[in-house]
């Protein structure tokens, strides 16, 4: 059976012996484990009883647990609240994914739904935000049972696997839950029609919690196939290979991953949703109201942050050949000089520049992005202020901001690396961050490609939407497929601003002849 077989594959060190986490890779934010040292309180102290033969206590043990009330009155009671552990550290710890959905490493910094709205609390209560990353739900679940961690905060289901461990907050959102099959083969429209089918999920998933957290009865309308979780490879994987013919699937992890799978496609939904809940360490009942009275307000104030804006491609301008001609006639006379200003500045050629402002804004000096890039270049504001930026949308003060940060980060790229790889390397770190870039570059170079080659590198971006590999590398994940789409949009506008200048100069001549 296909299963079994990739289990001896594992066994037996084949592609399946690659592990989530690289031993020897350096410390850093996403890719180590971090674990903190024990915080919180002391357990309670074990008293014996000692009594003398009348069942009364003995003078001695009256003497030391007055000593011992004493010392406890001084400090406050036998144990310290959970939002007092918080306060006295000045530190909110946060257990997350690295995932698209949760929290990631972004242009300037973290990003992320769950991270957004965890910073909200813990600015709340006056306290700085401290994310502990681990790679899946039993880690969520140790980090928390351990006290490495205050709350797990990772778009997550109640499930009894849980009983024990945490307090489940209010519930702050719901999410769908989609079967995904393969085109071209039969759709099924209805949970009976999952009985002829291969279904498959996965083990701590959170379309398997999610089944968990149902009645038995309930659970018993689904034949499936649970794949282990070390398994190493996505239900998508498996159903896009054609071994399996259906999966359930998160809707917001389907809905970031779309674009790898473009064979696959949603059968149907399931009609519950998924409620969300933050998980409490146990002993933070008191930790627990604030979380509630928090989510209960940003819920119904709509502050809830929306993962689809982070992970929607339309969020990445589409613009025809044809817009674009028109876009050069009309807009382009309006920038062009500032454009050729900051060539001479930066020695990049204008046309670069030209292009890349109008992939990210269609040249539009008053564009804003939902992550917040700002003017015509999209800029995000502290690397526009890092290069003397006042006003984002001045034109001429973007531009030229744009064109030096461009520039700067071409420097950065190693000496060795020739051109054009290194200018579009510079353009690919200007969309996804120098970190990242360099995270498609060692797994380039681990899957034998040459990472001073931008063909090669470019072939790898998309890794670092896969959680596989992403957990492998140092930064974690980034959009990659928008980086190559990206990149790829600025080479075309680039040929077409120089074919078009090339045509005017002709022009030109022949007048002037």
């Amino acid at each position: 059976m296909w299963l079994e077989g990739m289990l001896n594959d594992q066994e037996s060190g084949g592609e399946g012996e690659i592990r989530t986490h690289v031993p020897g890779l350096t410390d850093h934010p996403i890719s180590s484990r971090r674990r903190y040292d024990h915080f919180g309180t002391s357990p309670e102290p074990g008293i014996l009883t000692d009594m003398n033969p009348r069942g009364t206590v003995t003078t001695h043990l009256l003497v030391v647990l007055g000593a011992l009330l004493l010392v406890l009155g001084g400090c406050g009671g036998w144990r310290a609240g959970a939002l007092e552990d918080i306060r006295s550290r000045g530190a909110l710890r946060v257990a997350m994914f690295n995932s698209p959905t949760t929290y990631y490493l972004g242009r300037e910094g973290p990003e992320g739904a769950e991270y957004e709205l965890a910073a909200r609390f813990a600015e709340q209560l006056g306290v700085k935000l401290e994310v502990v990353v681990v790679a899946d739900r039993a880690e969520l679940r140790d980090a928390i049972a351990k006290r490495r961690a205050d709350i797990a905060a990772s778009r997550l289901s109640w499930s009894s696997q849980w009983r024990g461990v945490a307090l489940p907050s209010e519930v702050y959102a719901e999410s769908p839950l989609f079967w995904v099959y393969q085109r071209g083969r039969s759709r099924p429209k209805t949970t009976a029609d999952l009985k002829e089918l291969d279904a498959v999920v996965l083990e701590d998933s959170a379309a398997w919690n999610y089944l968990q957290s149902l009645s038995a009865l309930e659970r018993a309308a689904y034949d499936l196939t649970e794949l282990p979780k070390n398994l190493g490879r996505d239900p998508l994987d498996i159903v896009a290979s054609g071994r399996a013919e259906v999966t359930l699937i998160d809707g917001f992890e389907y809905a970031n991953l779309r674009t790898r799978y473009p064979s696959l496609d949603v059968a149907f939904g399931i009609d519950a949703r998924r409620p969300l809940y933050w998980m409490v360490r146990k002993d933070g009942r008191d930790l627990l109201r604030e979380v509630n009275r928090f989510l209960v307000e940003q819920r119904e104030q709509k502050k809830i942050p929306h993962p689809a804006s982070e992970i929607d491609p339309s969020t990445l301008p589409d613009t025809h050949a044809e817009q674009f001609a028109v876009d050069v006639e009309v807009k382009l006379p309006l920038y062009r000089e500032l454009f050729e200003r900051a060539s001479a500045e930066t020695h990049l050629d204008w046309q670069l520049i030209a292009a890349l402002g109008y992939q990210e804004s269609q040249w539009d000096p008053k564009s804003r992005s939902p992550f917040g890039a700002q003017g015509l270049m999209m800029l995000m504001p502290r690397t526009a202020r890092s290069l003397g930026v006042t006003d984002p949308y001045d034109a001429e003060q973007n531009i030229l901001a744009g064109a030096r940060y461009l520039a700067q980060l071409r420097e950065t790229i190693p000496a060795r690396i020739r051109e054009p790889d290194r200018t579009w390397m510079a353009v690919a770190a200007y969309n996804m961050g120098y970190g990242h870039l360099e995270d498609a570059r060692v797994l380039t170079a681990r899957q034998g490609g040459n990472a001073d080659r931008w063909i090669d590198v470019r072939e790898r971006l998309t890794l670092l939407s896969d959680e596989f590999w992403y957990l492998q590398v140092k930064n974690g994940y980034a959009r990659g497929w928008e980086t190559r789409l990206l990149v790829d949009r600025v080479q075309q506008y680039r040929e077409l601003l120089q074919e078009t200048d090339l045509s005017l100069t002709a022009r030109a001549e022949e007048v002037g002849e």
